[in-house]
């Protein structure tokens, strides 16, 4: 899980240090896999002005630059973009840094016999998009020297996360801010949106005849939209965290996802032929060309979303070309719906499908946020796109989710080994979202509807003992000696065991090493030291040896004391 650090701050209102979150974040179980200091990557490119521009006197495509920078006065710069030009604004690479869209590190060099100091990049040269005609152009009113990152917002720092299976909750930034706010590095600031009004009834309709594996679906209708582009401040959140920025509705439906774990997706409402169904598919029912750019045929078992045309999308995993968004789209017909996860995982498994929305709601998302996602859904498409929203469709009910726990705040001490008081305890669970009742010893304890890891039944006063040391920290623990005063308890001790663990110490004292080999040896090999002069020999050879260099028990310690010594010589190591 990526996100960016100004993108967690949209939630969590803290002065924490950038050093102090991450610390945090892998105290509490989110484990910390990479900071990326992206300010500190694009430090060396910062923006400068061409001065002047001369034809190369040998290579027609090729100018000579002069390029006024902040830190290395005049450069002489041999630039071969069609848009290099005198008076322009553009971005200087110095001679030893590392150019990331490339994968080099830029040295002097000589092109066609003209010395050229440093390079002017372009968009992908910096990793920044797969834009290569030219090379980057600033606005004039830039000042030289500016930074790279200043002038493109790069100076966010990118945070990833390795994150378990059960915590699905935070597979979106809304999760981990709630976190690290139980931790107390700030405070979860509250959603903040004005839920839109319908103003028409939808003309699509929505059928749930599959309610295992879909027991809700929402829908609503938003017409006379403009599909353009997304404002900046999105495209750069969903480009810190590797999502190329489409259309204003793709990427609004990929922030969702990101910020708070609501997959939703976007028909083209002049494309559906007639209502929605959701309904499990068939197999040999046709082939789905999906968004993804690959083609699936339909198998038993996964949830379809269908109109009258046939399937046009796998619930909770990847929609249909025929009706998905494009730039031209007008209408369209929003969806939230709550997708059963053993069926999504069956699905993924079967079909080989990877999609964000299949990560998210195989683990479980929050049944109970359907409703608020379609409402912060659709004012951000109002905001942006435009148009006008009609009442909500509603198919089915949200799953049931509600359960108590009974906790007696004693069994942390009892479970994990030291005590957190009670009334720290009940303030952890409640700025987790959980809701607790009573007095300690007797708390009731309700987990919050996207908690779906926190178990049913008596194991789950485990699962809250948890919560609390993890927030409170695992280094906490005292650390408790697991040494024994007595190596051999006193049942059992021996007359003879005692004795021989007094001589081994005692000859260990005065310089001697104690050489510990098999019982068992080659049989030709024990012939050779008195094994033949056993009546009992026979006896003595195993029918079922570990290997045929083992398969008899030896007559005498000195053979395999020999073969250990023999060994130590081969490698070098000839003092018994």
């Amino acid at each position: 899980m990526k996100f960016t650090l100004n993108w967690l701050k949209r939630h969590l209102e803290t002065d924490a240090s950038l050093d102090q979150i991450c610390k945090t974040l892998t105290d509490i179980g989110l484990e910390l896999e990479e900071l990326q200091d992206r300010a500190q990557v694009f430090a060396p490119f910062k923006a400068a002005f061409v001065e002047k521009t001369e034809k190369h006197p040998d290579a027609d495509k090729l100018k000579i630059c002069t390029v006024k920078t902040a830190d290395h006065g005049e450069m002489k710069v041999v630039c071969g973009a069609p848009n290099a030009r005198a008076g322009m604004m553009g971005v200087f690479a110095p001679e030893g840094s590392y150019i990331p869209g490339s994968d080099m590190v830029l040295k002097k060099g000589v092109i066609r016999g003209v010395e050229s100091c440093g390079m002017l990049v372009s968009e992908r040269e910096m990793g920044l998009s797969d834009e290569h005609e030219g090379i980057i152009e600033l606005s004039d009113d830039i000042a030289v020297g500016t930074p790279l990152a200043e002038i493109f917002g790069l100076d966010d720092p990118i945070i990833e996360i390795a994150l378990t299976p059960n915590r699905a909750d935070c597979a979106g930034v809304r999760g981990i801010a709630r976190d690290l706010a139980a931790a107390g590095l700030g405070t979860l600031k509250p959603l903040s949106y004005d839920a839109p009004k319908g103003s028409f009834e939808s003309a699509v309709k929505v059928h749930i005849e599959d309610k295992d594996g879909c027991p809700q679906f929402l829908g609503r209708m938003i017409k006379g939209i403009k599909n353009g582009p997304s404002p900046e401040w999105m495209q750069n959140y969903l480009k810190s965290v590797g999502l190329r920025p489409i259309s204003a509705l793709v990427d609004i439906t990929n922030f969702m996802t990101l910020d708070l774990c609501r997959p939703l997706h976007v028909y083209d409402a002049d494309c559906l032929q007639g209502d929605i169904t959701v309904r499990a598919a068939k197999a040999g029912e046709g082939e789905l060309e999906a968004l993804n750019d690959k083609s699936y045929q339909m198998i038993d078992g996964p949830v379809a979303i269908t109109d009258e045309s046939g399937v046009i999308g796998l619930g909770g995993i990847v929609g249909g070309v025929s009706t998905g968004s494009e730039e031209g789209t007008e209408n369209v017909f929003l969806e939230a719906a709550y997708f059963t996860p053993e069926r999504i995982a069956r699905a993924g498994r079967d079909l080989d499908v990877q999609s964000d929305a299949r990560y998210r709601f195989e683990r479980g998302v929050d049944p109970v946020f359907t409703q608020e996602g379609m409402e912060i859904a659709t004012a951000l498409i109002l905001e942006i796109c435009g148009g006008e929203a009609s009442d909500v469709v509603v198919a089915g009910e949200a799953p049931e989710w509600e359960h108590q726990i009974p906790y007696d705040p004693a069994y942390h001490a009892q479970l994990i080994g030291f005590d957190v008081d009670a009334d720290r305890q009940k303030k952890i669970l409640e700025d987790l979202g959980f809701k607790v009742e009573g007095a300690a010893p007797a708390f009731t304890v309700m987990p919050p509807s996207w908690r779906v890891d926190i178990q049913k039944g008596p194991q789950a006063r485990a699962d809250l003992a948890e919560e609390v040391a993890r927030i409170v920290g695992f280094d906490q623990i005292p650390a408790t000696s697991v040494h024994a005063d007595e190596s051999v308890p006193p049942a059992g001790e021996t007359e003879r065991l005692s004795k021989a663990r007094k001589a081994r110490a005692a000859m260990a004292s005065r310089g001697l090493n104690e050489c510990v080999t098999w019982s068992f040896m080659k049989k030709d090999l024990a012939d050779y030291f008195g094994a033949n002069d056993n009546p009992a020999r026979d006896l003595l050879t195993l029918s079922n040896p570990i290997s045929a260099e083992m398969d008899q028990m030896r007559p005498s310690i000195l053979p395999n004391l020999i073969e250990a010594a023999s060994r130590n010589t081969d490698r070098g190591f000839g003092d018994v």
